[in-house]
């Protein structure tokens, strides 16, 4: 199953079909955690009326400082991905495996600070800020030490992967997804219920099967990796410190972790002015539930936004600006007529799919009121998230910082409240924001991108010949 692959064509092959080739396996990855999360929040939730509120509720608390920690680590993902498929495209293999060295020993050291911090913490965040029921605490309080614990297992895969993907191979850390959550989903009821010798857990139960399966994925990726099973081959020396490398990691990671942070704490605003809203409890069910489906469609949307890094990346490092340029052409078309379908969809089946999640009047009439206005602007979403994945690729992260912190914090957030509580059209003005939001940072996304900085590759590596 896990054996060294031939990569696609990036470099010359159909780019329609290369994108679909290393797009497709993170969509399936995607919804593999999506179906692992709902398995999580099923069986939770049944351990009793009492006892699954408690922990549904301290596991929905827990989350939010540890997306936070995943959001900023990621960012230095990408740094990865614009030097390691740069690198790859010029046909320098050995300052893409001393890159991937390096970005194993930043996780690492990153991951090791934050579960540590995080474990210490976790009593009094929960005890003070995060809720003020006793039981989610103490439950929260057990969930999120072992979720802390399993972060370094947890960043060596996504480093892994990310390594991967700016190679070219997306196969691979899907078919460990495949593995893992099968695992997880497995281990999810015998160690919340206690099923033969293993005694019941509940909460401890679900963060323990999350930990095991996050070690198994990690330790199958440092197998692969170290014995030459993959594209690239991490050998021990590329593990020690190169602060000039690390210091052009940070450079380039820095501006997506603010980017991404950003985006995560812009979303924590929308809900905040959502729970303010006239019948906010049914506002925040409707989003709530349009959330997730609109979830499912923008992981289908992101499979193809990353293989577009990765073609932008390869080709830029190969000195293909020609090709890059034709790569992010098609790639934005392709993103905005897939972007195109989910919109007729939605528009036709807004109301049917509300319904799945909830059948309150209230909360049907606001999700599909939500889900209407939304559908409006998502193709204009997904040319923007094509532009920032352009600015992935070429390693120019300045510009995703400031395009991600626009739509968020200079867009949809202010227009929200304006909307929302200034002018008084409640839940429907925090929807009706959300759609500008999208429609004039796509807008701008565009004339940034026509200005061309994303054509100059972040390496210094001379193209070698490519045929």
């Amino acid at each position: 199953m896990f054996r060294k692959r031939k990569k696609p064509d990036i470099l010359n092959g159909n780019i329609f079909a290369t994108l679909f080739l290393i797009g497709w396996p993170i969509m399936v990855e995607s919804l593999l955690q999506i179906s692992y999360d709902l398995a999580d929040t099923y069986w939770l939730g049944n351990m009793g009326e009492e006892a699954g509120k408690e922990a549904l509720a301290a596991t929905q608390v827990s989350w939010p400082l540890i997306w936070l920690m995943v959001s900023v680590g990621s960012g230095f993902g990408v740094a990865a991905i614009a030097l390691i498929s740069q690198h790859t495209g010029a046909g320098n293999h050995k300052d893409a495996e001393l890159v991937t060295g390096q970005l194993f020993f930043f996780f690492i050291v990153f991951s090791t600070a934050v579960a540590i911090l995080g474990f210490l913490i976790s009593p009094a965040l929960l005890n003070s800020i995060l809720t003020d029921s006793p039981e989610v605490a103490a439950q929260g309080t057990v969930f999120m030490r072992t979720i802390f614990i399993s972060q370094p297992f947890m960043f060596i895969f996504m480093a892994f992967a990310f390594i991967l993907r700016a190679w070219g191979d997306t196969l691979t850390p899907m078919l460990i997804t495949t593995v893992t959550v099968t695992a997880n989903i497995i281990l999810d009821p015998i160690f919340i219920y206690g099923i033969g010798p293993v005694p019941e857990w509940g909460i401890f139960g679900a963060a323990l099967a999350t930990l095991l399966t996050r070690a198994a994925a990690a330790s199958i990726a440092m197998y692969l990796i170290f014995r030459g099973r993959v594209g690239i081959t991490l050998k021990i020396e590329n593990l020690k410190p190169n602060f000039t490398r690390l210091k052009k990691l940070l450079k380039i990671g820095a501006p997506a972790s603010i980017g991404n942070s950003g985006t995560a704490f812009g979303f924590v605003a929308i809900m905040f002015i959502v729970a303010r809203v006239h019948n906010s409890d049914a506002a925040l069910a409707a989003y709530n539930a349009g959330d997730r489906i609109l979830g499912v469609m923008f992981i289908l949307m992101s499979g193809l936004a990353i293989a577009m890094s990765t073609m932008v990346g390869q080709n830029l490092g190969a000195g293909k600006v020609e090709r890059a340029q034709e790569v992010v052409k098609k790639g934005m078309l392709s993103i905005g007529a897939l972007m195109g379908v989910f919109t007729i969809a939605l528009f036709l089946l807004s109301r049917e799919f509300i319904i799945i999640f909830n059948q309150n009047p209230d909360v049907v009439s606001k999700g599909t009121e939500f889900l209407l206005i939304f559908s409006l602007s998502m193709p204009f979403f997904g040319l923007f998230r094509a532009v920032n994945a352009v600015f992935e690729g070429s390693g120019h992260t300045k510009y995703m910082m400031g395009l991600d912190l626009l739509r968020l914090w200079g867009l949809r957030v202010p227009l929200a409240f304006v909307f929302a509580l200034l002018i008084g059209f409640q839940s429907r003005g925090v929807w009706i924001g959300m759609a500008l939001s999208n429609v004039v940072s796509a807008a701008v996304a565009i004339v940034v991108l026509g200005m061309g900085r994303w054509k100059t590759k972040v390496i210094d590596d001379p193209p070698c010949e490519q045929t």
